[in-house]
């Protein structure tokens, strides 16, 4: 059986605050928002590549210290 070529990615982050996350995503790394769900953001970090940061409930999210970790890299010249 044929698999179904993939098109995009979209690689979700929690964070406990949206706002600052946003924040340095635009500011500092010079990410354009692509779309704004409310209480998660998504940026085109390259051509179908994507990362969405997702506001995070104190109640579901464990603290950073006890989440598997997660690295994540951004390749530019």
């Amino acid at each position: 059986m044929p698999h179904p070529s993939i098109e995009s990615s979209i690689t979700f982050f929690y964070t406990h605050d949206l706002e600052i996350s946003a924040q340095f995503y635009e500011d500092v790394l010079g990410l354009k928002l692509w779309l704004d769900q409310g209480s998660c953001r998504i940026y085109r970090v390259s051509g179908d590549g994507y990362v969405g940061l997702c506001q995070s409930s104190e109640t579901k999210t464990p603290p950073t210290e006890k989440q598997s970790n997660v690295i994540f890299t951004l390749v530019t010249q």
